[in-house]
């Protein structure tokens, strides 16, 4: 951006003068309109606060990922990465959708997408290279498409293998939702409603209890409710997992041993403990979207925005900087994602409970768990 000092003119009577005054000024408005002219137009990108922050280099990241497509279309990205969830996001876009600000918004997952607030503020687009993305992947997030799959990883619970293990605690190694009920007093999970993972365990435990135990949901988290150490979002979770020396399992990402593995360079000091129900294991998949705003400043640049950030190029930076899964899988790997754990590792929760009864059935399950943990 150009500065330009302010002049101050004395009051000339001399005509000559005047005139020469006036010229100069004629001068100063050309010029201001030519930078004008050619000052590139802003694109304006919402997303949460850590977004693409988990790298090596997290001050260049955004130039790195989407200077090329600011250079091809004449654009300023601006990347706004909000001190909020996914949920304030939303608000954020509501309040200003009479004057919408924001072009695209990355982060609404397969949860939040199902709510109409959410849908209220999003045009529904189909990217010209959806083939790019599994059809799976694409159902699981939203087959309306107001949003198109980003990324994605399994919802799952990580433990210290140097604190507690499979020899110390052996129910680790058969995590059944009645032994994670007796580990209670040492395990940290998100408030479902302001949390993704949060919620995604939420909605894990109803569907083991309900549509494979054939049990009441409630029952369990009237069992822990005294012991569970619920924090508001993740960063929350992970200090206090991290700094408490009696809580020892998270409620966490599938992929934070690929991470310790990566920046360790050697075995990761993260575990992970699927959730098991007859001797197999479980887990949700959070699928994170990008989507068009409506009404947006830039329509057209925002569809070509959501076409590139499907390509190969986009998603190859994905898994070390989002430590997700990219939902382009014509991407190669580091080695430390052998630790991860991969969706073909588990039976996906996902399907056992359809996204319509989640629609309908979501604030009812809230407003049981807040009377629950608060009772």
């Amino acid at each position: 951006m150009f500065e330009m000092a302010t002049n101050q003119y004395p009051t000339r009577r001399n005509p000559k003068t005047l005139i020469i005054a006036v010229a100069i000024v004629i001068i100063i408005v050309v010029a201001s309109y030519g930078i004008l002219t050619w000052r590139k137009p802003t694109f304006t990108v919402y997303t949460y606060d850590s977004f693409m922050l988990w790298g090596n280099d997290p001050d260049d990241i955004d130039e790195t990922v989407f200077g090329a497509f600011e250079e091809q279309y004449g654009i300023d990205i601006n990347i706004v990465r909000l001190q909020t969830d996914a949920n304030g996001i939303v608000s954020r876009l509501v309040a200003e959708a009479e004057n919408p600000v924001a072009d695209v918004v990355i982060g609404i997952d397969n949860i939040l997408i199902l709510q109409s607030l959410a849908k209220s503020v999003l045009e529904p687009y189909i990217p010209a290279n959806i083939d790019l993305i599994n059809d799976s992947i694409v159902s699981a997030l939203d087959s309306e498409h107001y949003v198109a799959p980003f990324d994605f990883g399994l919802i799952t619970v990580i433990y210290k293998p140097s604190v507690v293990n499979t020899t110390s605690h052996p129910s680790l190694d058969n995590l059944t939702l009645q032994n994670l009920s007796s580990l209670s007093p040492m395990l940290v999970t998100e408030n479902p409603h302001f949390s993704s993972p949060g919620l995604a365990f939420l909605l894990s435990q109803i569907t083991i209890s309900e549509k494979l135990m054939h049990e009441d949901w409630t029952d369990w988290w009237q069992n822990v409710k005294d012991d569970i150490d619920v924090q508001e979002g993740w960063t929350e979770a992970w200090t206090k997992w991290d700094s408490d020396p009696t809580r020892h399992l998270l409620v966490s990402y599938g992929t934070d041993p690929a991470y310790s593995s990566y920046y360790i360079q050697g075995e990761p000091d993260t575990a992970i403990a699927p959730l098991k129900y007859g001797g197999v294991d479980y887990a949700w998949m959070q699928v994170e979207g990008i989507g068009l705003v409506k009404d947006g400043p830039n329509p057209d640049i925002g569809k070509l925005f959501i076409d590139y950030c499907l390509s190969s190029f986009v998603q190859s930076h994905i898994a070390l900087n989002q430590w997700m899964f990219p939902a382009n899988f014509d991407v190669t790997f580091d080695p430390a994602f052998q630790y991860a754990l991969h969706p073909n590792d588990v039976n996906l929760l996902n399907p056992l409970l359809p996204a319509s009864e989640i629609a309908a059935n979501l604030n009812t399950w809230l407003d049981d768990y807040d009377e629950i943990m608060t009772g």
